[in-house]
């Protein structure tokens, strides 16, 4: 099985680059095959596209990083060289028309997230990095149709560039030593524990792209804490695993489901 990652932030420093100059995702990519989660199956990595604007991540830039995102869908949907498209960023960009448009299966990260925590729980929380990230992700959530099953989305109140740019900057057996990140990992628990003891949440799903580099310290933070019962789920995992899923059973999205004017089989309302 061959699977293709797309980003949407490439050449922004937030990209990241590991010691060795490869894309910094596919430390992620080393993670899941360690733990025997990609036995059999190749990822290819695509950072993705900047456009004019912002830095941020709120709408604006959802905006216009969604057109960049499309086309790469396009591009990769067309090529007949893999089996399912990956789409990283809790921002979800180009969620619905990427899903009309491709011809194989395509996972995104939030959506595949949220369905495995309503797969193994009944209320769960997301970490997010800022409140602009949160409130979009909030309202994907709901217009997939998992809203009653949200209890929160808590935000570190620090920027996507920041956290990037300091994760990126030290090697993984560094990271925890490193008192920037201390303090960030500090930050993520305190929300972790309100989201927990204050919200109810039974599993917590780690958003932003840049605090999955942090999921081990993450996992050792919420044991040490009295917390080893609470499931931790890595957005960009979920949605791998959901691409391997589609294509081991041959599914992809349900064409009435994201439908374009060439729909053959058109129902009779909406």
């Amino acid at each position: 099985m061959k699977l293709i990652d797309i980003g949407p932030y490439a050449g922004a420093k937030a990209s990241g680059k590991d010691e060795n100059g490869r894309p910094i995702v596919l430390e992620l990519v080393d993670n899941m095959r360690k733990k025997g989660q990609l036995e059999g199956v190749e990822i290819d990595t695509d950072c993705g596209t900047t456009r004019p604007g912002k830095t941020g991540r709120d709408d604006e830039v959802l905006t216009h990083i969604s057109v960049g995102v499309l086309e790469k869908i396009r591009q990769y949907s067309e090529m007949n060289q893999y089996d399912a498209i990956v789409c990283r960023g809790s921002l979800e960009p180009a969620f619905y028309a990427g899903r009309e448009i491709s011809k194989i299966p395509v996972a995104f990260a939030l959506h595949s997230a949220v369905h495995a925590a309503s797969l193994i729980g009944d209320r769960f929380s997301i970490l997010e990095v800022t409140d602009p990230m949160a409130y979009i992700a909030r309202r994907n959530v709901e217009a997939y149709g998992l809203g009653r099953k949200l209890v929160s989305v808590r935000a570190l109140g620090i920027s996507s560039i920041d956290a990037g740019t300091l994760i990126y900057a030290h090697k993984k057996a560094d990271r925890a030593k490193d008192p920037g990140i201390r303090g960030m990992l500090d930050k993520a628990m305190a929300q972790c524990r309100l989201a927990i003891e204050k919200d109810g949440a039974d599993t917590i799903i780690i958003g932003c792209t840049p605090l999955q580099y942090l999921e081990d310290e993450f996992r050792q933070c919420l044991d040490n804490a009295g917390f080893r019962e609470i499931p931790l789920i890595c957005e960009f995992s979920a949605a791998v695993e959901m691409a391997k899923v589609m294509v081991n059973m041959k599914l992809k999205q349900a064409a009435r489901a994201y439908p374009c004017d060439e729909l053959m089989s058109k129902p009779e309302y909406r």
